[in-house]
Protein backbone atom coordinates (compact mmCIF):
# COMPACT_ATOMS: atom_id res chain seq x y z
CA UNK A 1 0.00 0.00 0.00
CA UNK A 2 2.79 2.71 0.96
CA UNK A 3 4.74 1.92 -2.43
CA UNK A 4 1.54 2.09 -4.14
CA UNK A 5 0.94 5.55 -2.39
CA UNK A 6 4.24 6.50 -3.16
CA UNK A 7 4.08 5.84 -6.91
CA UNK A 8 0.31 8.65 -7.19
CA UNK A 9 2.71 10.65 -5.23
CA UNK A 10 5.20 10.61 -7.44
CA UNK A 11 2.88 10.47 -11.03
CA UNK A 12 1.03 13.44 -9.75
CA UNK A 13 4.00 15.46 -9.33
CA UNK A 14 5.17 14.65 -12.83
CA UNK A 15 1.89 15.03 -14.52
CA UNK A 16 1.78 18.61 -12.95
CA UNK A 17 5.01 19.68 -13.74
CA UNK A 18 4.54 18.25 -17.30
CA UNK A 19 1.65 20.05 -17.26
CA UNK A 20 2.87 23.23 -15.74
CA UNK A 21 5.86 22.97 -18.63
CA UNK A 22 3.04 22.55 -21.59
CA UNK A 23 1.65 25.98 -20.27
CA UNK A 24 5.19 27.65 -19.69
CA UNK A 25 5.68 27.11 -23.13
CA UNK A 26 2.49 27.67 -24.55
CA UNK A 27 2.97 30.91 -23.49
CA UNK A 28 6.82 31.76 -24.75
CA UNK A 29 5.48 30.40 -27.80
CA UNK A 30 2.59 32.24 -28.40
CA UNK A 31 4.46 35.59 -27.80
CA UNK A 32 7.31 34.24 -29.77
CA UNK A 33 4.82 34.36 -32.85
CA UNK A 34 3.28 37.97 -31.37
CA UNK A 35 6.52 39.81 -31.28
CA UNK A 36 7.11 37.99 -34.80
CA UNK A 37 4.12 38.88 -36.44
CA UNK A 38 4.17 42.88 -35.14
CA UNK A 39 8.10 42.85 -36.29
CA UNK A 40 6.42 42.59 -40.15
CA UNK A 41 5.26 45.71 -40.12
CA UNK A 42 8.80 47.35 -38.80
CA UNK A 43 9.99 45.71 -41.35
CA UNK A 44 7.70 47.67 -43.77
CA UNK A 45 8.16 51.21 -42.14
CA UNK A 46 12.03 50.67 -42.83
CA UNK A 47 11.40 49.57 -46.79
CA UNK A 48 9.27 52.36 -46.96
CA UNK A 49 11.06 56.22 -44.93
CA UNK A 50 8.03 58.12 -45.29
CA UNK A 51 6.35 55.60 -42.50
CA UNK A 52 8.78 56.56 -40.04
CA UNK A 53 7.24 58.72 -38.17
CA UNK A 54 7.36 59.71 -34.78
CA UNK A 55 3.43 59.17 -34.43
CA UNK A 56 3.48 56.30 -36.15
CA UNK A 57 5.96 54.24 -33.96
CA UNK A 58 4.42 55.38 -30.80
CA UNK A 59 1.39 53.65 -32.32
CA UNK A 60 3.15 50.86 -33.08
CA UNK A 61 3.82 51.52 -29.07
CA UNK A 62 0.05 50.81 -28.40
CA UNK A 63 -0.38 48.15 -30.65
CA UNK A 64 2.31 45.98 -28.28
CA UNK A 65 0.49 47.24 -25.57
CA UNK A 66 -2.92 45.78 -26.01
CA UNK A 67 -0.98 42.70 -24.54
CA UNK A 68 -0.06 44.08 -21.35
CA UNK A 69 -3.34 42.66 -19.49
CA UNK A 70 -2.42 39.43 -21.69
CA UNK A 71 1.19 38.53 -20.25
CA UNK A 72 0.09 39.08 -16.44
CA UNK A 73 -2.72 36.56 -17.12
CA UNK A 74 -0.69 33.91 -18.54
CA UNK A 75 2.06 34.81 -15.68
CA UNK A 76 -1.11 34.55 -13.13
CA UNK A 77 -2.29 31.26 -15.26
CA UNK A 78 1.49 29.71 -14.96
CA UNK A 79 2.00 30.15 -10.45
CA UNK A 80 -1.43 29.26 -9.69
CA UNK A 81 -0.15 25.41 -11.69
CA UNK A 82 2.35 25.37 -8.65
CA UNK A 83 5.04 25.63 -11.70
CA UNK A 84 8.94 24.76 -10.49
CA UNK A 85 10.90 26.71 -13.09
CA UNK A 86 11.15 30.40 -12.81
CA UNK A 87 9.50 32.14 -15.69
CA UNK A 88 12.52 34.29 -16.69
CA UNK A 89 11.31 35.49 -20.64
CA UNK A 90 7.19 35.33 -19.48
CA UNK A 91 9.07 37.95 -17.08
CA UNK A 92 11.01 39.76 -19.37
CA UNK A 93 8.24 40.43 -21.73
CA UNK A 94 6.12 41.37 -19.00
CA UNK A 95 8.64 43.82 -17.62
CA UNK A 96 8.59 45.24 -21.26
CA UNK A 97 5.12 45.81 -22.11
CA UNK A 98 4.35 46.96 -18.26
CA UNK A 99 7.00 49.10 -17.89
CA UNK A 100 6.61 51.61 -15.07
CA UNK A 101 6.41 54.68 -17.34
CA UNK A 102 3.12 52.99 -19.00
CA UNK A 103 4.85 53.35 -22.78
CA UNK A 104 7.01 51.41 -25.10
CA UNK A 105 8.98 54.08 -26.62
CA UNK A 106 12.33 53.62 -26.33
CA UNK A 107 15.58 55.75 -28.28
CA UNK A 108 18.54 53.45 -29.35
CA UNK A 109 21.76 55.41 -27.96
CA UNK A 110 23.64 53.48 -31.07
CA UNK A 111 23.64 55.80 -33.75
CA UNK A 112 25.08 58.85 -31.92
CA UNK A 113 25.49 60.87 -35.11
CA UNK A 114 22.21 60.16 -36.24
CA UNK A 115 19.66 63.10 -35.26
CA UNK A 116 16.24 61.96 -35.97
CA UNK A 117 14.25 61.24 -33.37
CA UNK A 118 11.68 58.80 -35.16
CA UNK A 119 15.07 56.85 -35.97
CA UNK A 120 16.32 56.55 -33.15
CA UNK A 121 12.97 55.12 -31.91
CA UNK A 122 12.65 52.54 -34.57
CA UNK A 123 15.84 51.58 -33.85
CA UNK A 124 14.95 51.35 -29.79
CA UNK A 125 11.88 48.66 -30.87
CA UNK A 126 14.10 46.66 -32.63
CA UNK A 127 16.81 46.67 -29.97
CA UNK A 128 14.36 45.47 -27.54
CA UNK A 129 12.49 42.66 -29.65
CA UNK A 130 15.92 41.15 -30.61
CA UNK A 131 16.67 40.63 -26.77
CA UNK A 132 13.14 39.88 -25.94
CA UNK A 133 12.81 37.05 -29.42
CA UNK A 134 16.42 35.91 -28.46
CA UNK A 135 15.27 34.69 -25.17
CA UNK A 136 12.14 33.01 -26.13
CA UNK A 137 14.09 30.90 -28.79
CA UNK A 138 16.87 29.86 -25.97
CA UNK A 139 13.86 28.78 -23.62
CA UNK A 140 11.53 27.31 -26.38
CA UNK A 141 14.51 25.36 -28.31
CA UNK A 142 15.94 24.71 -24.67
CA UNK A 143 12.90 23.27 -22.66
CA UNK A 144 9.96 22.74 -25.68
CA UNK A 145 11.65 20.43 -28.49
CA UNK A 146 9.55 17.43 -26.89
CA UNK A 147 6.71 19.51 -25.59
CA UNK A 148 3.08 19.38 -28.04
CA UNK A 149 1.69 22.13 -30.47
CA UNK A 150 -1.72 23.32 -29.93
CA UNK A 151 -2.16 25.60 -32.72
CA UNK A 152 -5.42 27.59 -31.79
CA UNK A 153 -3.07 28.25 -28.67
CA UNK A 154 -0.06 29.59 -29.87
CA UNK A 155 -1.62 30.77 -33.21
CA UNK A 156 -0.52 34.33 -34.02
CA UNK A 157 -0.07 35.44 -37.83
CA UNK A 158 -2.93 37.14 -39.33
CA UNK A 159 -3.43 37.37 -42.69
CA UNK A 160 -2.28 41.01 -43.68
CA UNK A 161 -2.64 42.45 -47.53
CA UNK A 162 -0.10 44.82 -48.78
CA UNK A 163 -1.73 47.98 -48.14
CA UNK A 164 -2.61 46.97 -45.00
CA UNK A 165 0.38 47.16 -43.46
CA UNK A 166 -1.11 50.71 -40.79
CA UNK A 167 -0.74 51.45 -37.04
CA UNK A 168 -4.46 51.75 -37.15
CA UNK A 169 -4.74 47.77 -38.67
CA UNK A 170 -2.33 46.64 -36.73
CA UNK A 171 -4.01 48.43 -32.99
CA UNK A 172 -6.97 46.49 -34.41
CA UNK A 173 -5.56 42.90 -35.14
CA UNK A 174 -3.86 43.06 -31.84
CA UNK A 175 -6.85 44.21 -30.24
CA UNK A 176 -9.08 40.65 -31.76
CA UNK A 177 -6.24 38.75 -30.71
CA UNK A 178 -6.11 40.13 -27.18
CA UNK A 179 -9.98 39.32 -27.00
CA UNK A 180 -9.70 35.88 -27.77
CA UNK A 181 -7.19 35.44 -25.29
CA UNK A 182 -9.35 37.16 -22.78
CA UNK A 183 -11.95 34.64 -23.21
CA UNK A 184 -9.76 31.90 -23.16
CA UNK A 185 -8.60 33.31 -19.67
CA UNK A 186 -12.17 34.10 -17.94
CA UNK A 187 -11.46 32.24 -15.14
CA UNK A 188 -8.06 34.20 -13.86
CA UNK A 189 -9.95 37.49 -14.87
CA UNK A 190 -12.20 36.01 -12.51
CA UNK A 191 -10.15 35.43 -9.53
CA UNK A 192 -8.69 39.06 -9.96
CA UNK A 193 -5.65 38.32 -9.25
CA UNK A 194 -3.30 38.52 -12.35
CA UNK A 195 -2.63 42.08 -11.59
CA UNK A 196 -0.52 41.43 -8.99
CA UNK A 197 2.44 40.74 -11.68
CA UNK A 198 2.60 44.13 -12.57
CA UNK A 199 6.43 44.92 -12.93
CA UNK A 200 5.82 47.49 -10.23
CA UNK A 201 5.06 45.18 -7.41
CA UNK A 202 8.33 43.29 -8.45
CA UNK A 203 10.30 46.64 -8.70
CA UNK A 204 9.08 46.78 -4.76
CA UNK A 205 7.52 50.20 -6.67
CA UNK A 206 5.86 51.83 -3.28
CA UNK A 207 8.69 51.48 -1.15
CA UNK A 208 11.01 52.90 -3.54
CA UNK A 209 9.32 55.89 -4.68
CA UNK A 210 8.05 57.08 -1.25
CA UNK A 211 10.26 60.05 -0.89
CA UNK A 212 10.61 60.60 -4.70
CA UNK A 213 8.91 64.49 -4.81
CA UNK A 214 10.15 64.59 -8.89
CA UNK A 215 11.17 62.43 -11.47
CA UNK A 216 11.30 64.32 -14.73
CA UNK A 217 13.74 63.19 -17.30
CA UNK A 218 14.92 60.34 -15.65
CA UNK A 219 16.54 63.01 -12.75
CA UNK A 220 14.86 62.46 -9.60
CA UNK A 221 14.63 64.46 -6.25
CA UNK A 222 14.68 62.80 -3.30
CA UNK A 223 12.76 64.80 0.05
CA UNK A 224 14.98 64.26 2.98
CA UNK A 225 12.83 66.20 5.19
CA UNK A 226 11.61 63.51 7.67
CA UNK A 227 11.72 59.38 8.41
CA UNK A 228 10.71 57.50 5.30
CA UNK A 229 9.56 53.94 6.03
CA UNK A 230 12.31 51.35 5.31
CA UNK A 231 14.66 53.79 4.33
CA UNK A 232 17.67 51.56 5.89
CA UNK A 233 16.35 49.11 3.56
CA UNK A 234 16.67 51.67 0.26
CA UNK A 235 19.75 53.57 0.82
CA UNK A 236 21.96 49.76 1.87
CA UNK A 237 24.98 50.02 0.59
CA UNK A 238 26.35 47.91 -2.11
CA UNK A 239 29.90 46.47 -2.54
CA UNK A 240 29.91 48.57 -5.62
CA UNK A 241 32.17 51.78 -5.50
CA UNK A 242 32.34 54.62 -8.16
CA UNK A 243 35.45 56.32 -8.98
CA UNK A 244 34.81 59.68 -6.26
CA UNK A 245 34.25 56.47 -3.44
CA UNK A 246 30.53 56.78 -3.04
CA UNK A 247 29.01 53.77 -3.03
CA UNK A 248 25.91 52.48 -5.24
CA UNK A 249 22.85 51.76 -2.80
CA UNK A 250 19.66 49.40 -3.67
CA UNK A 251 18.02 53.13 -4.80
CA UNK A 252 20.25 53.31 -7.32
CA UNK A 253 19.81 49.87 -8.89
CA UNK A 254 15.69 50.79 -9.04
CA UNK A 255 16.55 53.73 -10.77
CA UNK A 256 18.41 51.24 -13.31
CA UNK A 257 16.53 47.94 -13.10
CA UNK A 258 13.26 49.70 -13.49
CA UNK A 259 13.73 49.85 -17.46
CA UNK A 260 16.38 46.79 -17.60
CA UNK A 261 13.96 44.25 -19.72
CA UNK A 262 16.55 41.35 -19.07
CA UNK A 263 14.33 38.92 -16.24
CA UNK A 264 17.36 37.60 -14.83
CA UNK A 265 18.31 41.17 -13.83
CA UNK A 266 15.22 41.73 -12.31
CA UNK A 267 15.55 38.39 -10.13
CA UNK A 268 18.85 39.42 -8.95
CA UNK A 269 17.59 42.67 -7.85
CA UNK A 270 14.90 41.60 -6.32
CA UNK A 271 17.29 38.79 -4.01
CA UNK A 272 19.50 41.90 -3.21
CA UNK A 273 16.36 43.93 -1.82
CA UNK A 274 15.07 40.92 0.07
CA UNK A 275 18.95 40.22 1.61
CA UNK A 276 19.06 43.81 2.59
CA UNK A 277 15.99 43.78 4.89
CA UNK A 278 18.30 42.07 7.64
CA UNK A 279 21.33 44.27 7.40
CA UNK A 280 20.54 46.82 10.22
CA UNK A 281 19.56 43.44 12.32
CA UNK A 282 23.20 42.06 11.24
CA UNK A 283 25.10 45.04 12.38
CA UNK A 284 23.52 45.69 15.38
CA UNK A 285 24.57 41.91 15.84
CA UNK A 286 28.18 42.50 14.81
CA UNK A 287 28.29 45.69 17.09
CA UNK A 288 27.03 43.78 20.06
CA UNK A 289 28.77 40.78 19.78
CA UNK A 290 32.07 43.10 19.35
CA UNK A 291 31.07 45.05 22.20
CA UNK A 292 30.66 41.53 25.21
CA UNK A 293 34.15 40.86 23.76
CA UNK A 294 36.07 44.14 24.91
CA UNK A 295 33.29 44.03 27.95
CA UNK A 296 34.38 40.55 29.49
CA UNK A 297 38.17 41.15 29.02
CA UNK A 298 40.77 41.61 31.39
CA UNK A 299 41.82 44.66 30.29
CA UNK A 300 37.84 45.87 30.88
CA UNK A 301 36.29 47.30 34.51
CA UNK A 302 32.42 46.88 33.27
CA UNK A 303 31.65 43.84 35.34
CA UNK A 304 31.03 45.94 38.74
CA UNK A 305 29.08 48.57 36.76
CA UNK A 306 25.62 48.12 35.49
CA UNK A 307 26.82 47.67 32.05
CA UNK A 308 26.84 43.79 32.15
CA UNK A 309 23.10 43.44 33.18
CA UNK A 310 22.23 45.88 30.67
CA UNK A 311 23.67 44.41 28.00
CA UNK A 312 22.35 40.90 29.14
CA UNK A 313 18.83 42.40 28.49
CA UNK A 314 20.03 44.00 25.44
CA UNK A 315 21.01 40.78 24.11
CA UNK A 316 17.94 39.43 24.55
CA UNK A 317 15.97 42.12 22.90
CA UNK A 318 18.20 41.40 20.06
CA UNK A 319 17.47 37.79 20.19
CA UNK A 320 13.90 38.79 19.95
CA UNK A 321 14.39 41.19 16.49
CA UNK A 322 16.12 38.14 14.88
CA UNK A 323 13.46 35.68 15.57
CA UNK A 324 10.46 38.74 14.22
CA UNK A 325 12.35 39.21 11.45
CA UNK A 326 11.98 35.19 10.90
CA UNK A 327 8.19 35.30 11.55
CA UNK A 328 8.03 38.03 8.22
CA UNK A 329 8.71 34.76 5.91
CA UNK A 330 11.13 37.06 4.07
CA UNK A 331 13.60 34.50 3.65
CA UNK A 332 13.57 31.25 1.39
CA UNK A 333 14.50 27.79 3.19
CA UNK A 334 18.28 27.89 2.52
CA UNK A 335 18.60 31.23 3.96
CA UNK A 336 15.91 30.26 7.08
CA UNK A 337 18.42 27.56 7.53
CA UNK A 338 21.44 30.50 7.89
CA UNK A 339 19.08 32.56 10.34
CA UNK A 340 18.70 29.99 13.05
CA UNK A 341 22.77 29.09 13.08
CA UNK A 342 22.81 32.45 13.27
CA UNK A 343 20.61 32.83 16.26
CA UNK A 344 22.03 29.69 17.94
CA UNK A 345 25.53 31.13 17.50
CA UNK A 346 24.12 34.28 19.24
CA UNK A 347 22.31 32.47 21.94
CA UNK A 348 25.92 30.59 22.79
CA UNK A 349 27.71 34.03 23.08
CA UNK A 350 25.41 35.45 25.12
CA UNK A 351 24.96 32.45 27.43
CA UNK A 352 28.77 32.59 28.20
CA UNK A 353 28.80 36.29 28.41
CA UNK A 354 25.90 36.09 31.32
CA UNK A 355 27.47 33.40 33.34
CA UNK A 356 31.18 34.30 32.97
CA UNK A 357 33.12 37.28 34.07
CA UNK A 358 35.68 36.94 31.15
CA UNK A 359 34.84 34.99 27.87
CA UNK A 360 37.35 32.45 26.94
CA UNK A 361 39.76 32.10 23.79
CA UNK A 362 37.22 29.50 22.59
CA UNK A 363 34.51 31.76 23.53
CA UNK A 364 36.11 34.59 21.70
CA UNK A 365 36.50 32.35 18.27
CA UNK A 366 32.71 31.16 18.83
CA UNK A 367 31.84 35.43 18.36
CA UNK A 368 34.50 35.51 15.39
CA UNK A 369 32.96 32.75 13.36
CA UNK A 370 29.33 34.60 13.82
CA UNK A 371 30.72 37.64 12.83
CA UNK A 372 32.28 35.89 9.80
CA UNK A 373 29.34 34.05 8.96
CA UNK A 374 27.51 37.46 8.67
CA UNK A 375 29.97 39.03 6.52
CA UNK A 376 30.15 35.90 3.92
CA UNK A 377 26.62 36.21 3.86
CA UNK A 378 26.60 40.01 2.75
CA UNK A 379 29.49 39.68 0.53
CA UNK A 380 28.04 37.36 -1.52
CA UNK A 381 25.03 38.88 -2.18
CA UNK A 382 27.10 41.99 -2.59
CA UNK A 383 25.71 44.13 0.16
CA UNK A 384 28.28 46.57 1.68
CA UNK A 385 29.16 44.65 5.00
CA UNK A 386 32.10 45.07 7.06
CA UNK A 387 33.98 41.91 8.60
CA UNK A 388 34.65 43.05 12.31
CA UNK A 389 34.52 46.20 13.97
CA UNK A 390 37.96 47.61 15.05
CA UNK A 391 37.94 49.52 18.72
CA UNK A 392 40.59 51.75 19.22
CA UNK A 393 40.79 50.57 22.97
CA UNK A 394 40.01 47.84 24.24
CA UNK A 395 39.22 48.95 28.09
CA UNK A 396 35.49 49.80 28.92
CA UNK A 397 35.01 51.52 32.60
CA UNK A 398 32.95 53.37 34.25
CA UNK A 399 34.21 56.81 32.27
CA UNK A 400 33.21 55.55 28.61
CA UNK A 401 30.21 53.40 29.27
CA UNK A 402 27.53 55.66 29.28
CA UNK A 403 28.86 56.85 25.81
CA UNK A 404 28.99 53.11 24.83
CA UNK A 405 25.47 52.56 26.19
CA UNK A 406 24.07 55.57 24.09
CA UNK A 407 25.74 54.24 21.34
CA UNK A 408 24.43 51.24 21.56
CA UNK A 409 20.53 52.54 22.52
CA UNK A 410 21.04 54.58 18.59
CA UNK A 411 21.34 51.80 16.54
CA UNK A 412 18.54 49.75 18.93
CA UNK A 413 16.18 52.62 18.15
CA UNK A 414 17.12 52.34 14.68
CA UNK A 415 16.64 48.31 14.58
CA UNK A 416 13.34 48.96 16.15
CA UNK A 417 11.95 51.07 13.66
CA UNK A 418 13.20 49.34 10.97
CA UNK A 419 11.28 45.72 12.47
CA UNK A 420 8.29 48.26 12.99
CA UNK A 421 8.50 49.38 8.91
CA UNK A 422 8.52 45.84 8.03
CA UNK A 423 6.09 44.74 9.88
CA UNK A 424 4.39 47.33 8.03
CA UNK A 425 5.03 46.42 4.99
CA UNK A 426 5.46 42.56 5.55
CA UNK A 427 1.85 41.75 3.34
CA UNK A 428 3.65 44.10 0.44
CA UNK A 429 6.77 42.21 0.59
CA UNK A 430 5.59 38.51 0.74
CA UNK A 431 2.75 38.96 -2.23
CA UNK A 432 5.81 39.85 -4.14
CA UNK A 433 7.98 37.31 -2.95
CA UNK A 434 5.19 34.82 -3.16
CA UNK A 435 4.57 36.18 -6.74
CA UNK A 436 8.30 35.57 -7.56
CA UNK A 437 8.11 32.07 -6.80
CA UNK A 438 11.64 33.00 -6.23
CA UNK A 439 14.15 30.21 -6.83
CA UNK A 440 15.83 28.34 -3.07
CA UNK A 441 19.38 29.44 -4.43
CA UNK A 442 21.91 28.89 -2.25
CA UNK A 443 24.24 31.90 -1.06
CA UNK A 444 26.55 32.48 -4.53
CA UNK A 445 27.81 35.57 -5.95
CA UNK A 446 25.10 36.97 -7.79
CA UNK A 447 24.15 40.77 -9.20
CA UNK A 448 26.54 40.01 -12.36
CA UNK A 449 24.26 42.66 -14.28
CA UNK A 450 26.11 45.28 -12.50
CA UNK A 451 28.93 44.85 -14.58
CA UNK A 452 31.72 47.98 -14.76
CA UNK A 453 29.42 49.07 -17.70
CA UNK A 454 26.62 49.38 -15.57
CA UNK A 455 28.09 51.07 -12.42
CA UNK A 456 30.37 53.50 -14.46
CA UNK A 457 26.77 54.76 -16.09
CA UNK A 458 25.24 54.83 -12.81
CA UNK A 459 28.04 56.65 -10.94
CA UNK A 460 27.61 59.33 -13.50
CA UNK A 461 24.04 60.02 -13.12
CA UNK A 462 22.41 63.28 -11.40
CA UNK A 463 20.19 60.63 -9.74
CA UNK A 464 22.90 58.80 -8.02
CA UNK A 465 24.28 62.14 -6.39
CA UNK A 466 20.73 62.54 -5.39
CA UNK A 467 20.58 59.80 -3.89
CA UNK A 468 24.11 59.87 -1.60
CA UNK A 469 23.33 63.03 -0.71
CA UNK A 470 20.28 61.12 0.73
CA UNK A 471 21.55 58.33 1.95
CA UNK A 472 24.52 60.27 4.50
CA UNK A 473 20.76 61.85 6.08
CA UNK A 474 21.41 60.53 9.85
CA UNK A 475 17.85 58.80 9.66
CA UNK A 476 19.10 57.02 7.07
CA UNK A 477 21.75 55.75 8.09
CA UNK A 478 22.24 52.64 10.42
CA UNK A 479 26.21 52.46 10.61
CA UNK A 480 26.00 54.93 13.57
CA UNK A 481 29.34 56.52 13.99
CA UNK A 482 31.85 56.02 16.10
CA UNK A 483 32.16 56.98 20.04
CA UNK A 484 34.54 59.93 20.75
CA UNK A 485 35.59 62.11 23.35
CA UNK A 486 38.55 64.07 24.06
CA UNK A 487 40.93 63.33 27.36
CA UNK A 488 39.24 59.54 27.57
CA UNK A 489 40.36 56.24 27.01
CA UNK A 490 38.28 56.04 23.59
CA UNK A 491 35.89 53.27 22.36
CA UNK A 492 35.56 53.31 18.60
CA UNK A 493 32.89 51.31 17.70
CA UNK A 494 32.49 51.82 13.84
CA UNK A 495 36.24 52.38 12.99
CA UNK A 496 35.80 49.67 10.77
CA UNK A 497 38.19 47.03 8.71
CA UNK A 498 36.93 46.63 5.23
CA UNK A 499 36.36 43.35 2.93
CA UNK A 500 37.77 44.11 -0.63
CA UNK A 501 34.76 44.73 -3.30
CA UNK A 502 34.19 41.50 -5.15
CA UNK A 503 33.86 43.85 -8.06
CA UNK A 504 36.55 41.92 -10.34
CA UNK A 505 34.08 39.07 -10.88
CA UNK A 506 31.78 41.34 -12.61
CA UNK A 507 34.37 42.46 -15.24
CA UNK A 508 34.87 39.17 -16.21
CA UNK A 509 31.31 38.83 -17.25
CA UNK A 510 30.96 40.16 -20.66
CA UNK A 511 27.46 41.74 -21.80
CA UNK A 512 26.13 39.59 -24.16
CA UNK A 513 25.08 41.10 -27.51
CA UNK A 514 21.16 39.97 -26.61
CA UNK A 515 21.08 41.54 -23.58
CA UNK A 516 21.06 45.50 -24.28
CA UNK A 517 22.02 47.70 -21.48
CA UNK A 518 19.63 50.45 -20.29
CA UNK A 519 21.24 53.98 -20.68
CA UNK A 520 23.80 52.58 -22.70
CA UNK A 521 22.23 50.91 -25.58
CA UNK A 522 18.77 52.72 -24.88
CA UNK A 523 16.29 55.13 -23.26
CA UNK A 524 12.83 56.26 -22.72
CA UNK A 525 11.43 58.38 -25.41
CA UNK A 526 9.68 61.71 -24.02
CA UNK A 527 9.26 60.25 -20.53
Amino acid sequence: MKFFLLFVLIMSIKVRLSYANFLQCSHNRYFLNFFNHNERFLLQFEKDKDNITIQNLMNYGKALQTHSKVIMLFLDDLMHSKSYKYPFTLIAINMYLNNISDSLNMISLTKNDEKNDATKLLEGYKIIHVAVKNQLNIFINTHCINTPIINHMVSCNPPIGENEYTTTNLININNHLKDKILKKFYLSINRNSYENFHPKNFLFYKIMTQQIISNKNNIIKIDNSKHIELNLLRFTPLNFQCSDDTRLTIQDIFEYVKYDFNSKDVLEYINMVIVATFRPIAILIRNFSTLIKAASSENSNSASCPLKSILIETGRIILSYIKEFISLSLFNEEWITFLRNIINQFIYSLNNYTIKIELSNVDIKCINILIQSLTKFFIRNNIYFTSDVDLTNKNINEYNSNEILEQLKNIMQKVDIHIKDLKKWSNYLNLIIKNCSIPNWKNSFHNHFINSNVSNIICSTESHFEIYKASKNECNIIDVGYFKKPDITQFDLEKLKDEPDNNDNNDTINTQPCKPLYMIDYLPYNI
